[in-house]
């Protein structure tokens, strides 16, 4: 009679359990990435809603992008705690942009990078921190969008000053 038994013995099952583990390892290092380009895409798409909601109050305002005797404009709608209907001209308007606000807020997650928004009478700059850098660093590149209609991810904040309204 023959004896052998058919089957797979424990350094072979050890070391398919060890070729499992390599590859579990390297696909949650993928999706990590995978997670932190969908929130900068989170981001971005929020960022250019708020240029539009920008030229919504700029023609609400009249041809503007600050009240007259309101110094604080877009840049004031666009500040967490700021959004009212007196800074955003109207309910609905200053409900989207808290809305947007919040959504960037989470996007950013543990890196915190907030949104900063200038403006003066005849331009905006508006700006978050992304979570992820060009070359795939944590160093957090910055999404700018002004009211020349341009889109620019930065490596170095730009609207930080109440008169820097443009993404150059």
């Amino acid at each position: 009679m023959n004896n052998k038994q058919k089957g797979f013995t424990l350094i072979e099952l050890l070391v398919v359990i060890a070729i499992i583990g390599i590859l579990a390892s390297l696909v949650l290092v993928a999706l990590g990435n995978a997670r932190s380009k969908a929130n900068d895409a989170r981001i971005k798409s929020s960022i250019g809603q708020l240029r539009t909601i920008a030229e919504i109050m700029y023609d609400a305002i009249g041809a503007a992008y600050q009240n007259p005797g309101n110094t604080a404009g877009i840049a004031g709608c666009f500040t967490a705690g700021g959004a009212n209907d007196t800074t955003c001209t109207s309910t609905e308007l200053s409900t989207s942009v808290i809305n947007l606000l919040n959504d960037i807020d989470t996007a950013n997650g543990a890196n915190g990078g907030e949104l900063t928004a200038s403006s003066t009478a005849s331009g905006f700059c508006v700006q978050a921190e992304l979570n992820q850098g060009t070359a795939g660093t944590d160093n957090g590149d910055y999404i700018c969008v002004d009211g020349t209609g341009a889109t620019r991810v930065l490596g170095t904040s730009m609207c930080t000053a109440l008169t820097d309204v443009s993404c150059n």
